[in-house]
């Protein structure tokens, strides 16, 4: 039983290995980061209901591990086929564009869930209103940019 668990526990730390690298060497999955949690701050201030959280989190969830799929298969066509190769790229393009549909589809999901028009004119008022909430999106911008630009290493192949 306990060597189970040690396995259990191992594919866990294999797992956030994987995570840990995307955010590190991958800037378009910090890009969806940072945009799922300005939508899930966005989500809070309009109080969405539980299911439409639901809802912002398998899309979310779903174009981060779409950028993982492909970061595994651009790895491993790197892998098979060093060279240029039209089978390569065809590969590589089609994993990238896989990413683009479930991104696209998460944007209307983000629209169906967010598309309050009293509760977002309530939030821009309270943006133009105060100085408080112009000073928290500026921090936010600032290390939205750091994060997704400035963050991590160069793009590489994990060993």
């Amino acid at each position: 039983m306990k060597s189970k668990l040690a396995a259990l526990a191992r594919s866990f730390r294999w797992a956030g290995c994987g995570v840990r690298h995307c955010v590190l060497h991958e800037r378009n999955f910090r890009i969806h980061l940072a945009a799922a949690l300005f939508v899930f701050w966005l989500a809070g201030a309009l109080r969405v209901e539980a299911a439409g959280f639901g809802l912002l989190s398998l899309a979310a969830g779903g174009v981060l591990a779409a950028e993982m799929l492909n970061t595994a298969v651009e790895a491993a066509v790197d892998l098979a086929s060093p060279g240029r190769h039209p089978l390569a790229k065809l590969a590589k393009d089609v994993s990238a564009g896989a990413v683009l549909v479930m991104a696209l589809a998460s944007v209307g999901v983000g629209f169906a869930v967010l598309w309050r028009p009293e509760g977002l004119l309530a939030l821009w008022r309270a943006l133009l209103a105060h100085w408080q909430p112009k000073v928290l999106l500026v921090i936010y911008l600032a290390l939205a940019a750091w994060f997704v630009f400035g963050f991590g290493g160069e793009k590489q192949t994990p060993a």
